[in-house]
């Protein structure tokens, strides 16, 4: 959210128009000054409202416009907030505008920079930093404990490793042609026998935000200020978060990913049966990567595919 992925646009546009109504409509009394769209994001269109109550930031799903699923973004990041985690606040969820013929979720507006645009421009020493810096954040983090797996807002919720990644790997073999990742029957086997390998402490479930990378993380003269987007929040095992973190950030930086370990365990010790559960993490983060992109962008779907059907080739 940089300054300079801002769009200035005048107030005079339709859409424009209507984003300034739902704003004054949710908060009363409200002055809103001027208005610019702002180029972040791939699920959401976004606008910085200059406020007499200072910026705001007006979100309107594009693709999942289901206001449950914007409720659980605000519980989420309001129990990270509870336990230290930097988050965004919010000002006003619109469950249905019929402006927008849908939601819209209003919120404070931070200044800074993509942690994923700094990486680019730092030198090894700032990324290992960076990385320290992260490996303590994602520790305290998943130091919060949940009393079921599932979201939040207890939807879906269950009291075991097994029965979560049971129903989630149903979920997604149901979205799709099972048949496309390989024998289905012989994946859900694999997925069994590796849950089965697993210490009894791997059923404590915590919170994980879901989609954690580097565009999801803004920095403030170099340092984590806020953490962003806990849409896909839930409590879950821990090492699912390393899945996006592994293959974004650390595969091609192998020196960050040993710094991050190390002040991550240092917050969040790790358990003896780590390995298994990340393996596990890293099986379960692809099918779900290929099953998103079979929907939206095609295209990246088969390298999911293969990570898929390799892992099955070593687990079976």
């Amino acid at each position: 959210m940089s300054a300079s992925s801002d769009t200035e646009t005048p107030l005079a546009t339709e859409m424009d128009t209507t984003i300034r109504d739902v704003l004054e409509t949710a908060c009363p009394g409200l002055r809103v000054d001027s208005l610019r769209t702002l180029d972040a994001g791939y699920t959401s269109r976004q606008w910085v409202a200059e406020t007499d109550e200072g910026p705001l930031l007006v979100k309107v799903p594009r693709r999942n416009r289901d206001p449950e699923h914007l409720r659980r973004l605000v519980a989420s990041t309001r129990v990270a907030a509870e336990h230290g985690i930097p988050v965004m606040r919010f000002r006003a969820l619109v469950a249905h505008s019929s402006a927008l013929d849908g939601p819209a979720l209003i919120q404070e507006f931070q200044e800074g920079e993509p942690a994923a645009d700094g990486w680019q421009t730092f030198d090894d020493q700032r990324r290992l930093a960076l990385s320290r810096e992260l490996g303590v954040l994602v520790g305290r983090l998943h130091s919060i404990e949940g009393r079921h797996f599932g979201d939040v807002l207890d939807a879906g919720k269950v009291t075991s490793l097994e029965e979560s990644v049971d129903s989630e790997v149903e979920g997604l073999l149901s979205q799709t042609v099972a048949e496309l990742v390989g024998d289905a029957t012989a994946l859900r086997a694999a997925i069994a026998k590796a849950v089965s390998r697993l210490a009894p402490s791997a059923s404590v479930p915590a919170l994980t935000h879901g989609d954690l990378w580097l565009p999801n993380i803004l920095l403030r003269d170099g340092r984590i200020s806020c953490v962003l987007d806990f849409e896909h929040a839930t409590y879950a095992d821990r090492f699912r978060d390393f899945g996006k973190l592994d293959e974004h950030v650390f595969d091609a930086f192998a020196a960050g990913r040993d710094a991050f370990l190390e002040s991550y365990a240092a917050t969040c010790p790790l358990p003896e049966d780590w390995e298994l559960r990340l393996d596990l993490a890293h099986l379960l983060h692809s099918l779900g990567m290929y099953v998103y992109f079979l929907q939206w962008t095609p295209k990246w779907a088969p390298q999911y595919r293969r990570q898929v059907q390799e892992w099955l080739r070593k687990n079976s």
